[in-house]
C-alpha cells in the first residue's frame, strides 16, 4: 500500500507519524525487526544492571565495619607460637596518627562443652573495644566489659550456642560452659551476625572470652591477629606496611589484608564480568540491527512507486534518506523502550531469585535507548541511501 507523498521539507512531526504508519502497514515484519531490538536491549539493560547490583551486594560485605579497616594476620615461622606483641597493638593509636582504632585478637580452635553437648567451635580472646569496632549485636546479656578482663566469663555466637543447646533447653545466660581445663559462666548470646569480608572468623560459630589470661586455653598468650581503623581518605597501603614493620617478629610471618585493595579488586573483577555480560548483550542488539536493516531493504523495494512519485514532486535525494533513517530510527527507539522495560524485569527476577537487594543503576536507562537508537540508524543508513539512488522514471514503472 502506498502513501501519500509528503512535500520536501515537511515537518519532522508528520515524517515521525508517517514513519510510524508505515512500519504499522508492514505488519509482522515490523514486529518481528521489534522484537529482535527489544531483546538486544534487553540483554544490555538486564547484564549492565545485575552488574551494577552484583558490586552492590559485593560493598555489603564491609557494611559493619566499612573500608577504613586493616587486618593483620600472623602465620607461624619458627617453633614459637604465631604472634606480635599486644602492647605494639594497643599504642597504635597513639603513635601512629593515621589509625583510630587497634584490637588485638586471638584466634583459635576447640572442644567447648556445656551441659553434657560438645561441639567443636572457634574461640576468641578479645579486648572490651572489640565488639563496639566489630558492631556485634546481643541476642541476651552483656558484652565482655573492662571489668572482665581475666575473668572466666564468655560470649557466645548464635550458631554457637545452637550447637551447646541441650534438646528443649536452649543455652542462655549464666550457663556454665567448659574450654579445656576451664569452665566459664555465659554472659551473653550474640544475635545472628552477617559474614563479612573483615572478619577474621565466623563470629556465630565462635565462643569468646577476655584477653587477659586467656593463655589458659590459647596456645599463647600474646593476639595472632588485630583489626585496625584507620582515618578516611589515608595511605591504607603504606600504613599497612608500617604496622606490619612495627609488629614483625622472628617467629611469625605477617600478611596485611587491606579492606579497600579488597574493594578495588572486586570492583575491578565485577567490571570485567559486566563488560562481558554487556558484550553479550550487544551481539543480541547487532542481530536486531540486521533485522531492521532488512525490513527497510524490503520497504524500500515494496514502496519503488512512491518513492518515485516523491523524487517527482520534489523531494530531494536527503528527503528521502531522511525519510527511511526516521522509520528505521522510529522502529529501534521503540525496541529500545521496550527492551528497557524488559531488561529492568528481567534484572529484577535476577535479585529475587538470588536475595539480592533490587537497584537500578540509572545510567544505564538511556544508555540502553541511546544505543538502540544509533543501531536503527547506523543499519538504516543503507537502506535509505539505497532509497536515495533509485531513478524516479523507473521507479515510476514498477509494478
Amino acid at each position: 500500500m502506498m502513501t501519500a507523498a509528503m512535500p520536501s521539507g515537511a515537518p519532522r512531526r508528520e515524517l515521525f507519524a508517517e514513519a510510524f504508519a508505515n512500519l504499522y502497514g508492514q505488519g509482522i515484519r515490523s514486529i518481528l525487526a521489534l522484537l529482535g531490538i527489544t531483546v538486544g536491549t534487553a540483554s544490555i539493560i538486564a547484564m549492565l544492571n545485575i552488574g551494577n547490583m552484583a558490586q552492590l551486594e559485593a560493598l555489603k560485605s564491609f557494611k559493619s565495619m566499612g573500608i577504613d579497616m586493616l587486618q593483620i594476620r600472623a602465620a607461624q615461622t619458627g617453633t614459637g607460637a604465631a604472634g606480635f606483641d599486644r602492647r605494639l597493638v594497643d599504642t597504635l593509636p597513639a603513635d601512629d596518627p593515621d589509625v583510630l582504632t587497634a584490637v588485638p585478637l586471638s584466634i583459635g580452635r576447640g572442644q567447648v562443652t556445656a551441659g553434657g553437648v560438645t561441639a567443636d567451635v572457634a574461640t576468641i580472646a578479645i579486648s572490651p573495644a572489640f565488639a563496639t569496632l566489630a558492631e556485634l549485636p546481643l541476642r541476651t546479656g552483656r558484652p565482655i566489659g573492662e571489668a572482665d578482663d581475666c575473668g572466666l566469663v564468655a560470649m557466645v555466637g548464635d550458631g554457637a550456642a545452637t550447637k551447646l543447646s541441650a534438646p528443649g533447653a536452649r543455652l542462655l545466660p549464666d550457663a556454665k560452659i567448659a574450654i579445656g581445663d576451664y569452665g566459664y559462666t555465659v554472659i551473653g548470646i550474640l544475635a545472628p551476625v552477617p559474614n563479612e569480608s573483615m572478619n577474621p572468623t565466623d563470629y556465630n560459630d565462635s565462643v569468646f572470652v577476655p584477653f587477659g589470661c586467656s593463655r589458659r586455653i590459647m596456645q599463647s598468650g600474646d593476639p595472632n591477629m588485630a583489626l585496625i581503623r584507620l582515618r578516611p581518605d589515608v595511605d591504607s597501603a603504606a600504613v599497612g606496611e608500617r604496622v606490619k614493620a612495627r609488629l614483625a617478629n622472628a617467629s611469625s610471618t605477617l600478611t596485611v589484608i587491606d579492606a579497600r585493595g579488597l574493594v578495588k579488586a572486586m570492583k575491578a573483577q565485577m567490571g570485567v564480568y559486566t563488560r562481558l555480560l554487556a558484550a553479550i548483550g550487544a551481539v543480541s542488539l547487532l542481530v536486531g540491527g540486521i533485522g531492521v536493516m532488512n525490513v527497510m531493504l524490503m520497504s524500500v523495494m515494496e514502496r519503488r512507486r512512491e518513492i518515485g512519485l516523491r523524487a517527482a514532486i520534489g523531494a530531494t535525494p536527503r528527503d528521502l534518506q531522511l525519510m527511511f533513517l526516521v522509520e528505521a530510527a522510529a522502529l529501534a527507539l521503540v525496541g529500545g523502550l521496550a527492551g528497557v522495560g524488559l531488561g529492568v524485569g528481567a534484572s529484577w527476577f535476577m535479585a529475587r531469585a538470588m536475595g539480592w537487594g533490587f537497584a537500578v543503576a540509572l545510567y544505564v536507562l538511556p544508555l540502553g535507548t541511546g544505543v538502540a537508537g544509533l543501531v536503527g540508524m547506523v543499519f538504516g543508513i543503507y537502506p535509505a541511501i539505497t532509497a536515495s539512488r533509485l531513478d524516479p522514471i523507473e521507479a515510476l514503472r514498477a509494478e
